[in-house]
């Protein structure tokens, strides 16, 4: 809960890989909130009041995810939000804004998502929404301690160069510190 606070506040790509975590973690958990309770909540060194608040968020996010329908696999529609924002925000950046550095890095980043959204088999619904599940995909590849290809770890870090400078921007938007192009008449 507090993670998740901090880090949608601060840096929206790691808010949503966090957020996918825990609908895994709770997944894995079979639902269960007293077996998240025991094995989770109960692990931190907070006050009784504040572990109450941890578990409200968690029965929270169990509810959320039985009612959106997306107790096997999925995401919880107030996290693809923000994917969503982040496309649109990406597209601009390339086309509307045209930023330059973003622009660079686009060009560095596009083949390895072709190939992974042609291998992903239609799952990702955007650019953004495929580096965000490769890098998912990266990450339990990690916590599993599989070994990991060179060429994956290079197309890896180009997704997540990309999104680093998306993020920027994002933060920057949501500051108002973003500047676009002034139309122009004809």
């Amino acid at each position: 809960m507090f993670i998740a606070k901090e880090k949608k506040k601060t840096n929206i790509a790691e808010y949503v890989l966090y957020m996918w975590q825990v609908e895994d973690i709770i997944r894995s958990n079979n639902f269960d909130l007293s077996q998240i309770t025991e094995l989770i909540i109960s692990k931190y060194q907070v006050t009784e009041e504040v572990k109450y608040e941890i578990k409200f968020w968690y029965q929270n996010l169990i509810e959320q995810m039985m009612k959106e329908g997306i107790a096997d696999k999925g995401h919880l529609s107030d996290t693809l939000k923000h994917v969503e924002e982040l496309n649109n925000l990406h597209n601009s950046l390339l086309t509307t804004v045209q930023d330059k550095a973003y622009q660079e890095q686009y060009l560095k980043t596009k083949d390895n998502l072709n190939n992974f959204m042609l291998k992903s088999g239609g799952e990702a619904s955007s650019e953004v929404h495929a580096c965000f599940i490769a890098l998912y995909g990266l990450l339990l590849l990690k916590l599993k301690q599989t070994e990991i290809s060179s060429t994956t770890k290079e197309a890896m870090k180009t997704f997540s160069s990309m999104l680093a400078i998306l993020v920027d921007r994002y933060n920057k938007l949501k500051k108002g510190e973003l500047a676009f192009p002034k139309e122009k008449s004809n």
